[in-house]
């Protein structure tokens, strides 16, 4: 019949969102993050830099294939994401930009599918505990 735009997965605390890799796409991925920061009760401000990171990523790195994934998990006041799969890039510029936005971000290989960022918000005692 016709083909899936987006697909989503919930098994209680963990979320799997896949979703075409185009521009019109990226407002999908912030409104599931944002959905997803608030449900942990994560700050205004927390909410809105994952937003900002994801976002930042999904605009400037490199797609593996026509799909982009979140992987998400909830933990207490804790959002961890993992975003990809990309290209492999040694853009250590934009990685400094996503780690003073979250509490943590590192860039993790996959074999059967490339680079993936993780990122994790939120959590107690967070505030000013950034990457330097």
């Amino acid at each position: 019949m016709g083909q899936t735009l987006a697909t989503l997965g919930v098994l209680m605390d963990r979320v799997t969102l896949s979703v075409p890799a185009e521009a019109a796409f990226h407002g999908t991925l912030r409104l599931v993050v944002g959905g997803l920061g608030t449900r942990s009760q994560l700050s205004y401000e927390e909410v809105n830099e994952l937003q900002l990171s994801v976002e930042s990523l999904v605009a400037h790195r490199a797609p593996v294939g026509e799909r982009i994934q979140v992987e998400a998990s909830l933990d207490g006041g804790t959002v961890s994401l993992a975003v990809g799969p990309f290209v492999p890039d040694e853009d250590a510029g934009g990685r400094r930009v996503v780690e003073r936005l979250v509490r943590s971000a590192r860039v993790v290989r996959r074999p059967d599918s490339g680079e993936w960022v993780e990122l994790r918000a939120g959590g107690a005692g967070d505030e000013g505990q950034r990457a330097p």
